[in-house]
């Protein structure tokens, strides 16, 4: 898969609103600790508890089951965001109070990539992860001198 395709592929995940589903995770109340939820469902590679923390303003993933292909996109999700170690560098309210823009910084190998997530107030008033911004986050399988990582200075 050419680069630029791979870019257009994976640019940004964004859910869809609709249905029923499967059980949900504790919920957040508010957008980083939505964000430090995610984080820690991709560290234990846990795609139940992703798709229960990653939605709309309609719910989750895990309950509305959309968009269709959500599992998919959550393994997706995954595999880029898995690291060593991750923090929340900003976390900034954006015009509309219901959504916050927030800046992940995540440590993989002698790699740190920043990468943009949004969260969203779902209608019950918790938040989820709506917005990823996979293609700041690296290809997993490359060494970090892609364009967007910086290399770790610390041996």
């Amino acid at each position: 898969m050419t680069k630029q395709r791979w870019l257009g592929t994976v640019l940004v995940l964004t859910a869809c609103g609709g249905g029923t589903g499967a059980p949900a995770a504790e919920p957040a109340s508010s957008a980083s600790g939505a964000v430090r939820s995610f984080m820690q469902a991709v560290a234990d590679s846990n795609i139940d508890r992703m798709a229960s923390l990653w939605g709309t303003a309609a719910g989750p993933a895990s309950k509305t089951r959309q968009p269709p292909d959500y599992q998919r996109r959550v393994t997706i999700m995954q595999a880029y965001l898995r690291n060593q170690s991750f923090r929340i560098t900003s976390d900034v309210p954006q015009p509309d109070e219901s959504r916050r823009a927030l800046q992940v910084e995540i440590k993989r190998n002698t790699c740190t990539w920043s990468v943009p997530f949004v969260a969203i107030k779902a209608a019950n008033g918790t938040w989820l992860v709506t917005q990823v911004d996979l293609a700041a986050a690296g290809n997993p399988a490359r060494p970090c001198d892609e364009e967007g990582a910086a290399a770790d200075s610390a041996p």
